[in-house]
């Protein structure tokens, strides 16, 4: 079956091209081929366990583009002018007074639980006092379970800017994360908040909310999604090395006649060239228990969609490291093929050599193009 020389063309190539030569077998090539697809089901495995995806109730800016789910001790309306993202702010007005306050209540309950609930609140908040007088006397946001007499309470005094600036916050939520409690609130049931600024003495008040929404990050195993993605996971590795191997095979018989070499009979050609992807197979391998080893990676929304792979891995270097490792399969690669070009024909290392970096530049612009 040529299992033997399968394993022996990652540490002996020449005398296992010079095996397969003299007995040629596509099983080989067969057993190589669910060799990779194993690895990629095993690569796409650990990755569903590294990569958490963003997840958001509500999904969209439905809170904070509507004044529907809003109550406040002041005139309520809809901000285009001032706002951080979507179309518009949520903007209470008050005149002469010592506080404003703006809630959403009677929501469907929210989950913020330790095991399986959202872990942050994310919220923009702006306010302008007519003096631009600091909220001294109170910034509190408090997070309803059930009525509002039942509550979750904390200060919001480091998560707002000045008066008319903007202030972002991503406040950790759920069991020992800074909160204090009222009567009987309970994190599993979460069913509305308030944001609340007081002041010593009346004045005109103006408070914005935006982008208002709890998050956590879930790995696709544990939605079930990597379960259901098995099938097409297949089917891209077979494809995937079915193409790369003609792709490789015919682009080194391209230019083995461009420098005017024969590469002997076409079959044991292509059957040698299918022998040399067990390199994709370990260092997708090699890919894999690398990957087990880094810490798992946030991938967050921005406007509704993920940030760039690239983007999110910015502050992750080893990442940066581990997506190289395909790179260096295929230099391994065109490394094989060029020993494979001179095995068959024992022609000299320079024009094997030649032969396999011109495909390999080849094959290089190809993948730019999605190849």
């Amino acid at each position: 079956m040529g299992v033997r020389e399968v394993f022996e063309v990652i540490y002996s190539p020449v005398k296992a091209f010079k095996r397969i030569i003299e007995k040629p077998d596509f099983k080989g090539v067969l057993l190589i081929l669910a060799l990779v697809i194993l690895s990629m089901v095993v690569v796409e495995y650990v990755a569903a366990s590294k990569f958490f995806l963003e997840t958001r109730t509500p999904d969209d800016e439905n809170w904070t583009e509507s004044t529907t789910f809003w109550a406040s001790n002041g005139n309520l309306s809809l901000d285009n002018v001032s706002y951080e993202v979507g179309n518009c702010s949520v903007k209470s007005f008050v005149s002469g007074d010592t506080s404003i306050w703006m809630k959403i209540a009677d929501i469907e309950f929210i989950d913020c639980s330790e095991d399986t609930g959202y872990k942050e609140l994310f919220f923009w908040i702006n306010w302008v006092h007519e003096n631009g007088s600091f909220p001294n006397s109170g910034a509190t946001l408090r997070l309803f379970s059930g009525g509002e007499s039942d509550f979750f309470e904390r200060s919001l005094t480091d998560s707002i800017s000045s008066s008319g600036k903007w202030g972002n916050a991503t406040l950790k939520i759920g069991a020992d994360q800074g909160w204090d409690s009222t009567n009987s609130p309970d994190w599993k049931n979460v069913t509305g908040l308030e944001f609340r600024l007081v002041w010593p003495a009346p004045a005109n008040l103006t408070m914005n909310i935006d982008g208002l929404y709890f998050r956590k990050y879930v790995s696709a195993l544990e939605t079930g999604a990597f379960g259901g993605a098995i099938i097409p996971i297949l089917i891209s590795a077979a494809v995937s090395f079915s193409m790369n191997w003609i792709l490789w095979a015919g682009i080194l018989l391209m230019i083995a006649k461009v420098f005017r070499e024969e590469v002997g009979p076409w079959t044991v050609f292509f059957v040698i060239i299918g022998y040399v992807f067990i390199v994709t197979a370990v260092h997708t391998m090699v890919g894999a228990v690398s990957l087990s080893t880094l810490p798992a990676l946030n991938l967050p929304l921005a406007d509704g969609t993920y940030v760039s792979f690239g983007e999110t891995l910015n502050p992750y270097m080893a990442y940066h490291v581990w997506l190289y490792l395909p790179l260096v399969g295929e230099v391994w690669i065109a490394v094989l093929c060029a020993t494979a070009i001179r095995v068959l024909r024992e022609t000299t290392w320079g024009k094997a050599a030649s032969i396999s970096l011109v495909a390999f530049i080849i094959r290089l612009i190809l993948r730019l193009f999605g190849i």
